[in-house]
């Protein structure tokens, strides 16, 4: 079982249901915490508006103060603006937040008109060396330049150089997500991966409370691989996140 959910959205992106609905939910499932990580505000139809993220953080430690039984955690599910690295968490907000998680999304609007490229090339010419290639630097640069806990669903919906991707998360110490509503990576490329010395961590994506801590999908694969549990992060165990350290040093 579980731990904790750390990828969950809620209708401050574009979850169904309230940032209460996904904390009770969590909290009927069994588990010791929970992560809202709605989309980043650079995501055209579901980002998160700016100006609504005073009211995020307000409503996390209500929730925190009325249901003391589960750890709560502020978070966002960034993307990736262009193969140079750059993802749209707030600066403002950013050392806010306890987890950061980064994905490719395709509906995006990017930093610079010389970008659209990058997600044309996804939609048009997914399968091109050159598509391939700006993926797998936006992936890297982008674990190289930030502090990302978790990449979300690598490889859904833009081809990647899943072991050059994989060398810079081991390195980095960045989690790659085993996610809940798809399969993006084979048996072979779990096993790939750990040889590498990359950790994983499985999260529901849930977009409505109802799917809060429903990782089976995932489980059941993760099994077929013959990997170890323990290098699931958040399998019976509470994970760690560079940016919860972070925080706790500041209010020391």
């Amino acid at each position: 079982m579980i731990y904790g959910d750390y990828h969950t959205h809620t209708v401050f992106s574009h979850g169904k249901g309230s940032m209460e609905d996904n904390v009770v939910a969590a909290i009927k499932a069994g588990l010791k915490e929970i992560a809202i990580t709605d989309h980043g505000p650079r995501h055209v139809t579901a980002g998160v508006k700016i100006k609504r993220l005073p009211e995020f953080f307000a409503e996390a430690d209500r929730l925190g103060e009325k249901y003391p039984q589960i750890k709560i955690f502020t978070g966002i599910e960034a993307n990736f603006l262009s193969p140079r690295g750059e993802t749209d968490v707030p600066e403002e907000y950013a050392d806010k937040f306890d987890v950061i998680i980064c994905g490719y999304h395709k509906v995006i609007k990017p930093l610079k008109a010389g970008d659209v490229g990058f997600f044309l090339g996804n939609l048009f010419s997914k399968n091109s060396k050159r598509t391939l290639v700006r993926n797998t630097d936006a992936y890297i640069n982008a674990i190289e330049k930030n502090e990302i806990d978790i990449i979300s669903h690598p490889n859904h919906d833009c081809r990647i150089d899943l072991r050059a991707v994989g060398e810079a998360a081991a390195a980095k110490g960045t989690l790659l997500e085993l996610n809940g509503k798809r399969i993006s990576m084979t048996t072979d490329d779990l096993i790939m991966l750990a040889d590498l010395g990359c950790r994983f961590i499985m999260d529901s994506d849930a977009h409505s409370p109802e799917k809060v801590g429903n990782v089976s999908m995932q489980t059941e694969a993760y099994e077929k691989s013959g990997l170890p549990p323990s290098l699931v992060v958040n399998l019976n165990n509470a994970p760690s996140f560079r940016r919860g350290k972070e925080k706790e040093k500041r209010r020391l």
